[in-house]
């Protein structure tokens, strides 16, 4: 059925305002809105780009409702909020900017104008053709003074989300850490954590390393809101950084007795190196891992190879530790993926690295990405890390596992 004219649209508001309150004159802000909704079918009111409500509303700005002056602005912010959702942010924000105008306002109402200003602006960017070329939020709504910490926040969060949309993560960054403090304890955690989850994802468009991201959370860690973030946006094996590593105790496979403790190792950093002979497309990454680990040997570092092999596989190992020129203790059980140990450290793909500080904790996972180039520069940034410096020493003095 085909909407009915604006007007008489309108003209059916009134009455049923009649109807529900008695009297048109007193009706609350919120009698009105309901009202207006009640008379808009359902499919018309959520029609994306749909203007019925819009101009419902604003058809009874244009009526003596008996409103006060706090009642009015409510009224004529839901009429800007309706035309951001319709779509128009060209014609919400004057109506933000006419009651920002108004500084008597109370600092909820204010607040509430800020934040629909920075939505409309938001809208306005996904509709223009040349969206780099708008003025920042921060820098338009400076014009209306202070409108408080969390629509200044919002206005960083929203430039932020401009520079990702234009493929400049590295931009966003600051954006996203003025809205952090703005927005820092004892302000409530709900308001920190759509920074945290955009802090993150700017961060990974940008190429960070997985240990320069992992260091970032580490620093903050204490804060609820990334707690809360980071429980449903970090894999199982991210979760792991800071905590103490997980039990490794397994024979050797690579032709020499006894076997491997990782906890034996407590005071110096370990890499652990995940890998299998039936993995050929790994090879060069594991060739990259194997020649680092003999660079930082003579400076402290520890390494232990897991052999994820089954035992059809397991013959190939002696020829492939020659051909990579792996000298570093190999443990393995030749269960494959079906082993427990990769499952311990949330190994979902190999090769794969991980790193473990002197005092047991692990350091960095996820080291292995991209090309083995890249992975060597990860490796070489996370195992300088965690030896912080040390001076190289003559590799007699070292106590590595032979």
């Amino acid at each position: 059925m085909p909407s009915p004219p604006v007007p008489w649209l309108i003209a059916s508001v009134l009455c049923l305002l009649c109807l529900v309150t008695g009297a048109l004159p007193g009706a609350s802000v919120a009698e009105l809105l309901r009202v207006v909704d009640e008379s808009i079918a359902p499919d018309e009111r959520e029609e994306p780009g749909s203007t019925k409500r819009a101009e419902a509303i604003a058809g009874l700005l244009e009526d003596d409702l008996g409103l006060s002056a706090n009642d009015l602005v409510e009224l004529r912010l839901s009429l800007a909020d309706a035309w951001t959702a319709a779509g128009a942010p060209e014609k919400a924000q004057p109506l933000f900017d006419q009651v920002l105008g108004d500084r008597a306002l109370t600092p909820v109402l204010r607040e509430r104008a800020g934040l629909g200003w920075v939505a409309a602006w938001q809208e306005l960017v996904k509709r223009v053709e040349k969206p780099a070329e708008l003025p920042t939020p921060e820098t338009t709504l400076a014009a209306h003074g202070d409108l408080g910490p969390l629509v200044a926040a919002r206005s960083c969060s929203a430039e932020a989300e401009r520079q990702l949309a234009l493929k400049q993560p590295q931009q966003a960054l600051p954006h996203l850490d003025r809205a952090l403090a703005l927005l820092k304890p004892p302000r409530p955690v709900a308001e920190r954590v759509p920074v945290y989850v955009l802090r993150l994802l700017a961060m990974e468009q940008a190429g960070l390393k997985a240990e320069e991201i992992q260091a970032w959370l580490a620093e903050r860690a204490g804060d609820p809101a990334l707690v809360q973030v980071t429980a449903s946006a970090l894999t199982s094996g991210q979760k792991l950084v800071g905590r103490p590593a997980p039990p490794l105790k397994g024979p050797r496979v690579d032709g020499k007795a006894g076997e491997v403790d990782l906890s034996a190792l407590r005071g110096k950093p370990v890499l652990i190196a995940f890998f299998a002979t039936w993995n050929p497309p790994g090879e060069p990454m594991v060739a990259k891992i194997a020649a680092l680990i003999a660079t930082y040997q003579a400076r402290g570092l520890q390494a232990i190879g897991v052999s994820l092999d089954t035992k059809d596989s397991a013959g190939n190992l002696p020829g492939f530790l020659a051909k990579h020129a792996i000298a570093f203790p190999v443990i393995g059980d030749a269960l494959g993926w079906d082993s427990e140990i990769d499952d311990a450290f949330h190994v979902e793909s190999i090769p794969a690295a991980i790193l473990v500080a002197a005092d047991g904790s692990i350091i960095a996972v996820d080291l292995v990405s991209g090309t083995p180039e890249e992975t060597a520069k990860a490796l070489a940034a996370a195992v300088e890390r965690a030896l912080g410096g040390k001076p190289v020493r003559p590799a007699a003095e070292e106590e590595a596992i032979p």
